[in-house]
């Protein structure tokens, strides 16, 4: 028996001159006698997360483990929620958060008060550890010192949060947003390549690259913004498939 994947919340491969949305992909993987969160999405996200948590029929108490694929606020913030799950960081994104180092590279989405409140609560892991039967960490570094993935060994499908942000950039071999090494990240995509095609990226949704070098999605997600820009009217909706 394997595991079942459930996108909780789909990543969405959008960009603002305000900064960044933080709308990352939640997975949650049930087998085995387990329940993971890999990653929890940010502030905003949390009354969905808890919502489609309950449409599954599950609470925060039915979560064993969080797995956090790197220490980015929009895909960690929620750890909050989870007060007694096992929570599991790569031992380079410990390193990077416990000696600042984050602050030296100017990475400004590591919310401080989080690692000062969960470093002693991290468990560190390596590349290649398999973390309970049948998932294996994959260390992907580039985006971060410590960004990992997350290899389910029977389904054949790699959770790669930022490593691969989106299929765009994929594709076109555009490196993620890099805080620590376009070359690496660079290097992490080869990686990604020659485990598997089949793809969960952590803002964008699921996807297999097939042999002809074209991604075909395999699930529909969409996004609704009603813009307030009319006193008068009723606001506009953008729609983002």
């Amino acid at each position: 028996m394997g595991y079942t994947i459930t996108t909780m919340l789909s990543g969405v491969p959008v960009e603002s001159d305000r900064g960044a949305l933080g709308w990352s992909s939640v997975v949650l993987l049930e087998g085995r006698g387990q329940r993971i969160l890999f990653d929890t999405g940010s502030y905003g996200d949390r009354p969905l997360l808890l919502q489609r948590l309950e449409s599954q029929g599950l609470c925060l108490e039915d979560i064993d483990a969080l797995v956090i694929s790197h220490f980015h606020f929009d895909h960690m913030v929620n750890i909050e929620l989870l007060t007694e799950q096992q929570l599991f960081l790569h031992s380079r994104e410990l390193d990077y958060i416990k000696t600042r180092a984050f602050a030296e590279t100017g990475d400004p989405f590591v919310p401080l008060t989080h690692v000062r409140l969960y470093q002693d609560r991290l468990i560190p892991v390596e590349d290649g550890q398999i973390l309970f039967p049948g998932l294996r960490i994959v260390h992907l570094p580039g985006h971060t010192p410590g960004t990992m993935g997350l290899y389910l060994e029977q389904e054949d499908i790699l959770l790669t949060s930022d490593a691969v942000k989106n299929a765009a950039d994929f594709l076109q071999g555009r490196p993620p947003p890099c805080f620590y090494s376009e070359t690496e990240a660079l290097k992490s995509y080869d990686r990604v390549r020659s485990l598997t095609p089949h793809i969960l990226p952590g803002h964008d949704r699921e996807f297999i690259l097939g042999p002809d070098g074209r991604v075909e999605y395999q699930e529909r997600s969409e996004v609704n913004l009603d813009l307030q820009d009319d006193p008068y009217g009723s606001g506009r909706l953008i729609n983002i498939i």
